[in-house]
C-alpha cells in the first residue's frame, strides 16, 4: 500500500516537472518571439531612415567627418578664417555670420565664445579641466571623470575640425560670468538658437539623448556644421553625427 502511494506521488512530481517544464519553455519562446518582433521592427526601422536619407550626401563628405574619443585625428589641414575673431573653417563663415545675425535680428544677439582649437590647444584645456577639479579638492581620478563628462580628449575634439562653434545668448552668457553652461536652455535666447540652428546647416551635437553615441554629455551651446539637409534630416529624427553617419555608410555599402 505504501510503496502505491509512493508511486502516485512521484508520478505527480513527474507530471507537475514535465507541466513546468512546459511553462518555462512557453515562456522562453514567448519571450524569443517577442525579441524578434523587436528586432524585426528596429530592423525595419532602421531601413526605412536608410530610404529616407539626403540624397547625394556621403559619410566621406568633409562636414560630415566624426570626431571623438573613438575617432581621434591628429592635426586637421583645411582653410582657416575669422568670424569676430574667431577662428573656424573657412567654409562655415557665410553659415555661421548668417546664424549669428539671424539670432540678432529675432531679438537675441548672439556671442561666438570659440570656434576652432588645435591639438595642442585641447590638451591644454583637458589639463586645465583636471587641475582645476583639482584644485577644489577632487581626486586626480575625480579630476579626470568630471573632466571626460564634458572636455573631449586630446585629438578627439570636435573643434579640431573648424566646423564646430560654441555659441552662447549674449545676455545668459554675461549674467552668469561667461560659463558654459547647459541650463542655458532655459533662456529664450539660447532656445531660439537650438531651434533654428538647422535653418543654417548648424545641429546641436552633444543632445540630451545622444551620450551614449557621442561620449559627451549634453551641451546646450555646441553647435556643428553638417549643411542643411543633413541637419533638417538629424533633427527631424533626433540622431547624432555618430548615428547618421552609420546609416549613410551603410546606404553607401547596400549600393557596392
Amino acid at each position: 500500500m505504501l510503496k502505491n502511494v509512493i508511486l502516485k506521488s512521484l508520478a505527480l512530481v513527474s507530471l507537475a516537472g514535465v507541466l513546468g517544464g512546459c511553462s518555462a519553455s512557453n515562456a522562453s519562446s514567448k519571450a524569443h518571439q517577442t525579441s524578434a518582433v523587436k528586432t524585426t521592427a528596429t530592423q525595419s526601422k532602421r531601413q526605412k531612415l536608410i530610404k529616407a536619407l539626403p540624397k547625394g550626401v556621403k559619410s566621406t563628405d568633409a562636414d560630415l567627418i566624426v570626431v571623438n574619443k573613438w575617432h581621434k585625428y591628429n592635426e586637421l589641414t583645411f582653410h582657416k578664417a575669422a568670424v569676430g575673431g574667431v577662428t573656424v573653417r573657412k567654409s562655415i563663415v557665410s553659415p555661421l555670420t548668417a546664424f549669428l545675425n539671424g539670432a540678432e535680428k529675432a531679438g537675441y544677439p548672439a556671442t561666438l565664445v570659440s570656434g576652432y582649437r588645435s591639438v595642442q590647444y585641447q590638451k591644454e584645456v583637458w589639463n586645465e579641466s583636471i587641475e582645476n577639479y583639482e584644485a577644489q579638492g577632487k581626486t586626480e581620478k575625480q579630476a579626470l571623470k568630471l573632466t571626460k563628462e564634458y572636455v573631449a580628449i586630446p585629438r578627439g575634439s570636435e573643434h579640431q575640425t573648424g566646423l564646430a562653434a560654441d555659441v552662447m545668448n549674449t545676455n545668459w552668457f554675461n549674467a552668469h560670468n561667461s560659463q558654459l553652461l547647459s541650463s542655458s536652455d532655459k533662456a529664450k535666447g539660447q532656445q531660439w538658437l537650438i531651434k533654428h540652428a538647422p535653418d543654417y546647416g548648424f545641429v546641436l551635437r552633444f543632445t540630451k539623448s545622444g551620450a551614449k553615441s557621442t561620449g559627451i554629455d549634453y551641451e546646450s551651446w555646441h553647435f556643428r556644421y553638417v549643411g542643411k539637409s543633413s541637419a533638417a534630416f538629424m533633427v527631424k529624427h533626433n540622431l547624432t553625427l555618430e548615428q547618421y553617419a552609420k546609416l549613410l555608410q551603410a546606404r553607401e555599402k547596400a549600393a557596392k
